[in-house]
């Protein structure tokens, strides 16, 4: 019979406060309250999957119910009641997930339940995970614990999406706010855990796995889990293999062929990849991504990645290939891929079709100053009737719904497709949350540069978005250093 093992995320699971990677905003605040004897009734803990949100909530009950006589060294990790906990049986603390348990009959459940004696003479722990799943009726119904909660109970809250619980719970919680993890201590975990396994791992391979896991821990984790099975020294091919990802030398090399405009040789590669089992879409990313690494290679100077083409041609290619992520989502096909890639050239090498020459011919002509010859001009009636206006057809109608409707929204594509290749360059890495008249742009660590270079032109952004939407919106940058808001 074959044993069946724990995973690794779970395994390595922090046992103190000390072995938590990152998030030392939350740690300090938490340690310091468990030293002075100032733990709230509240708390609520929201950020991405996999940054330690469960694991910290988990620490907080151990600490409280730890039998460490010690307050600084809670939780110990090693008592009875924090092993109980770490195995969920401890019969003081609750585990709840909000997606299924998210009626007002089961709030009102735990109302009961929380009014019992702690039965190991401890604290309370109610730990509500995914809490924004809650029902309105099962908030208010939470409500009323959360403002006159009995003595020794400690609710924690958990999300990935606070803005969606009420005010009034919100008010009544102290809100810590859980940061992405950086690839930097993602790959310092991550040679730990290699290092327990008695693998060897390179360091190209768990940089790769770091940026793969985008930040979060838990997925890092597991990822790493598929690398250890085989035992094997762990290396970047094999990275890229278990990741499903298209090898790194040959998408430097595509991009190479794409730089020197060999279209042979790109259509060569490119046919290749497909084949050999990697989505066009997928492998247009990856491209663009490799490219971008050549450009901070050359502005930053932290790689000898040198594709041969200026900053401004590699702004450009960069342009013209995100550009075309629209085209994949009718057709992820070898074709969609091989169009993109011509586009590319096209944009850094101003080889420009005929008709986008013409619109820009028709632009120029526009700006210029009219000159209409007054020989030319009617006789002025002014009893004449204006002419009748022809009815407008269906399909014309259609349109102006439509391009009414897009006008009443915002669309982060159609800001990114507007603006010019060195603002676009800035924009691409960013993750964006679009709320009413807030647009927020959040960079992880690894995008410091395109943040920094951002907030320098974020008047470009700003008359961008006002040129396209009007006045009347507030533009947040939240990234290595800080948060930037502007208005439009």
């Amino acid at each position: 019979m074959i044993a069946l093992s724990v995973a690794i995320y779970q395994d390595a699971r922090p046992l103190t406060f000390d072995q938590v990677i990152g998030q030392e905003h939350v740690k300090t605040v938490l340690i310091a309250a468990l030293s002075r004897g100032r733990i709230g009734h509240a708390y609520l803990f929201s950020g991405p999957r996999g940054v330690g949100k469960t694991t910290t909530a988990r620490l907080l009950a151990m600490a409280v119910n730890c039998e460490n006589k010690n307050v600084s060294q809670r939780p110990c990790g090693v008592c009875e009641s924090c092993q109980l906990i770490r195995k969920g049986n401890h019969p003081d603390v609750t585990e709840l997930d909000a997606a299924s348990n998210n009626s007002v009959e089961d709030i009102r459940d735990l109302r009961e339940k929380v009014r019992l004696a702690a039965m190991r003479g401890g604290s309370r722990v109610w730990v509500l995970d995914e809490a924004h799943m809650l029902s309105r009726a099962a908030s208010n119904a939470l409500l009323k614990t959360l403002e006159e909660p009995p003595p020794n109970l400690v609710f924690i809250l958990a999300t990935t999406e606070p803005e969606k619980l009420p005010a009034t719970i919100l008010s009544r919680c102290q809100h810590f706010r859980f940061r992405r993890l950086s690839e930097a201590e993602i790959r310092t975990k991550l040679a730990g855990l290699c290092e327990k396994a008695g693998v060897s791992a390179e360091e190209d391979a768990l940089q790769l796995v770091a940026r793969a896991a985008d930040g979060a821990m838990r997925d890092a984790e597991s990822m790493l889990e598929r690398l250890l099975a085989t035992g094997e020294t762990i290396d970047r091919q094999k990275a890229e293999e278990a990741l499903g990802l298209p090898p790194q030398d040959q998408m430097r090399q595509l991009a190479r062929f794409l730089s020197e405009k060999d279209i042979g040789a790109v259509f060569a590669l490119a046919t290749d990849l497909y084949f050999a089992g990697f989505a066009p879409s997928s492998l247009s990313e990856h491209l663009t991504k490799t490219i971008r690494d050549a450009l901070a290679a050359q502005v930053l100077g932290d790689d000898d990645f040198d594709l041969g083409l200026s900053t401004e041609e590699l702004l450009r290619l960069i342009h013209a290939l995100d550009d075309e992520k629209d085209r994949f989502a009718k057709r992820d096909n070898l074709f969609s891929l091989e169009v993109s890639l011509i586009k590319g050239i096209n944009a850094f090498s101003h080889n420009l079709p005929q008709t986008v020459a013409v619109e820009q011919a028709s632009e120029n002509l526009e700006k210029a100053e009219p000159k209409i010859a007054s020989s030319n001009l009617p006789e002025f009636d002014p009893f004449a009737k204006a002419p009748a206006k022809p009815k407008a057809t269906a399909d014309e109608r259609e349109a102006l719904m439509v391009a009414t409707e897009d006008s009443l929204s915002v669309s982060w594509h159609k800001i990114k497709k507007a603006a010019d290749p060195k603002l676009k360059a800035f924009l691409t890495p960013a993750r964006e949350e679009i709320e009413g008249k807030i647009i927020k742009l959040m960079f992880d660590e690894r995008y410091k540069f395109h943040f920094g270079q951002l907030k320098n032109n974020l008047e470009s952004l700003v008359e961008l978005v006002a040129s396209l939407y009007g006045g009347g919106f507030e533009i947040v940058l939240e990234g290595p250093g800080g948060t930037v808001r502007k208005k439009t």
